[in-house]
This record gives C-alpha cells, sequence and structure tokens, in this order.
C-alpha cells in the first residue's frame, strides 16, 4: 500500500513518489503471495465464485493485487463482462498503466467515506499493509468506510505486518536493536501498537448491538471466518526446492526495515530544538542500525521469519432489523 493524506504518520511517505518504492511494492506483492499466502491471491476460505462481480483494494499501491486477481477470475472463468476491479489509493503516482482494463485505480484517501457508489456493491474487499501508515485514530474511520463497501455477505480479507512478530535467524543484537527502534518510533506516530489485539477488537465492534448512531451502523455485523498468525521465511517449513524463498522473503523485509529507519532518521533530522546534542546521538545510532542491517543483507547468512496476522470476515448477509 501506499501513502494517505496524513504524511506525518506514514513511515515511508519519504518514498511516496519513487519509482523505486513501486518496485518494492510490487516485490512485496510477490513475498506476500509466495511466502505469506502459499501462492494465493484470495484465501481459501473465500469461495471464488462469490466474488466474481465486485473488488476492491483499499489503499492498492501500484494495483497489481487487483491485475492478478483479474488474472485469477479470467483464468478460472468467473470473470463477468460486468465484473468492477476498484482499487483505491491516495498517491495516484504509484498506479500502473499497464493493467488489465477491467481495472479502475481511484485517488482517495481511505480514512474518508468513499461516495455512493461504491457503497454495498463489493463482493470482497482486501486490505493488507497499514500498520505503518494509519494513525490508530484514524484507522477506525477507515475500517468503517472499507466495511460499507461491502454488500451483505460479502467478504473481508485483511493481511497486515506486525514488527514485534518478527524475528532474525540466527538472533543479532542489531536486529534486536533495529526492530525497537522501529517500535518506538511507530508510538511516536501514534500508529497502532499491536495488530492482532487491533484486529480482533475492531471486528467484535462490528457486531456490537447498539442504537449509538456514533457507532456502527445496522447491517455492519460481520462474522469471522478466519483469524490466524501466519508464519512466513525462515518460520515455515519449506520443502528443500522452495528454500530460495526464505532467502528472498528475508531480503524483502532486511529492506523494508532499512527503510522504516530511514523514516525515523529523516524526521529526526528535520527536527527544530534545543536538545541538538541528544537528537545527534539519535540520529547516529539509527544510521549505526542501518549500516548493521545493510551488512547483514548482504552477507545473506542470517534469515529472517515472522508470524503475520490475517483476518477473514464475513458481512451479515441479512441487515439486522432493530
Amino acid at each position: 500500500m501506499t501513502a494517505l493524506q496524513d504524511q506525518g504518520s506514514y513511515m515511508l511517505g519519504y518514498r511516496r513518489e519513487d519509482v523505486e518504492e513501486d518496485r518494492r511494492l510490487n516485490l512485496q506483492h510477490v513475498m506476500i503471495t509466495q511466502a505469506i499466502m502459499n501462492g494465493r491471491f484470495i484465501h481459501d476460505t473465500i469461495p471464488i465464485s462469490e466474488v466474481k462481480g465486485a473488488i476492491a483494494d483499499i489503499c492498492c499501491g501500484t494495483g497489481i493485487w487487483l491485475d492478478d486477481v483479474a488474472n485469477l477470475l479470467s483464468a478460472s472463468g468467473q470473470a463477468e463482462s460486468s465484473s468492477m476491479l476498484i482499487g483505491f489509493d491516495s498517491n495516484p503516482h504509484a498506479f500502473r498503466h499497464s493493467l488489465s482494463p477491467s481495472i479502475q485505480l481511484i485517488e482517495h484517501d481511505c480514512t474518508k467515506p468513499f461516495h455512493a457508489d461504491y457503497i454495498g456493491k463489493f463482493d470482497l474487499v482486501n486490505m493488507r499493509g497499514l500498520a505503518y501508515a494509519v494513525p490508530e485514530q484514524s484507522f477506525t474511520n477507515l475500517i468503517k468506510n472499507t466495511m460499507q463497501l461491502l454488500r451483505p455477505g460479502g467478504y473481508l480479507q485483511w493481511l497486515e505486518t506486525e514488527s514485534q512478530l518478527w524475528k532474525a535467524y540466527p538472533s543479532t543484537k542489531e536486529i534486536s536493536e533495529a526492530l525497537d527502534k522501529i517500535r518506538a518510533e511507530r508510538d511516536d506516530r501514534k500508529l497502532v501498537s499491536y495488530l492482532p489485539h487491533y484486529m480482533l477488537r475492531q471486528l467484535l465492534s462490528l457486531d456490537a448491538e447498539t442504537d449509538d448512531s456514533q457507532n456502527w451502523p445496522s447491517g455492519d455485523a460481520m462474522n469471522l471466518i478466519y483469524f490466524g498468525l501466519v508464519s512466513a521465511g525462515i518460520c515455515n517449513n519449506l520443502p528443500a526446492e522452495k528454500t530460495d524463498l526464505n532467502s528472498d522473503f528475508s531480503k524483502t523485509v532486511l529492506e523494508t526495515m532499512k527503510l522504516l529507519l530511514q523514516g525515523s532518521l529523516i524526521r529526526r533530522q528535520s527536527e527544530n530544538g534545543e536538545n541538538n546534542i541528544d537528537r545527534g546521538l539519535e540520529v547516529s545510532d539509527i544510521q549505526r542500525l542501518m549500516g548493521g542491517i545493510d551488512e547483514v543483507y548482504e552477507s545473506g547468512k542470517i534469515l529472517v521469519g515472522g508470524l503475520f496476522p490475517l483476518l477473514i470476515a464475513r458481512k451479515s448477509p441479512m441487515i439486522r432489523d432493530r
């Protein structure tokens, strides 16, 4: 995914108009598909036959997930002439120009309400990788807006990145320090502190029986289909012919770690204030950790693995009468 309008929260916001960030997003998509989703674009608890009409991707980045889904539907014979595949993102710079003609990418900050034309129209909504972009107070609005896109009976597929569940093998002091620094930066930017708990709390809040107009509207109850911490990287027991995937996945995670630290470094270098000495020490420390990640990346001797929270839910087929 790419940036929302709140650039102060997005830890990779400084790359939003960088073609290298587009490349990283596309490579990240491949790694998610192969290393986390076991080669699937849509989780196998979601019947493909029920999502052939309209699919939305929230904070879609380059639109590569939608492109692969369009090809999947076409190959399986599930695509309809009236199929609607739409990606929403606030950064149109990332939009690719070689997508399937069935795909439309729309500039939109997903923390803001969607146009009425899209409400209740989608069979499937995909969200992933928002943990380092959306402050917690805005995340609730994003989820509320996203749920309103689903038709009754529609599915939500929500995959997140949680750095607190990343591990290096063998463990190193520098990688542990880098992860601690990333968590501290996350707190400074008021991002969600721990994704698995947050995701489940949000889902449960959607099923709250209340008439309070400030809460979820009637009919937005969600039924949990699947929730788990999916292993990836060295955490997976891959067959011998796929061991290269662990190396590729590790490099993707290490690159992401360095870029998150770079965001922290840029923020500190741009700060004004009286504590110049303290800030200078912090800058030097971050630069040291970035250098350490470079060494690990080049050596290839340390692999990185982790657990990734994945939530699949279905909107109540019938609107509840209150």
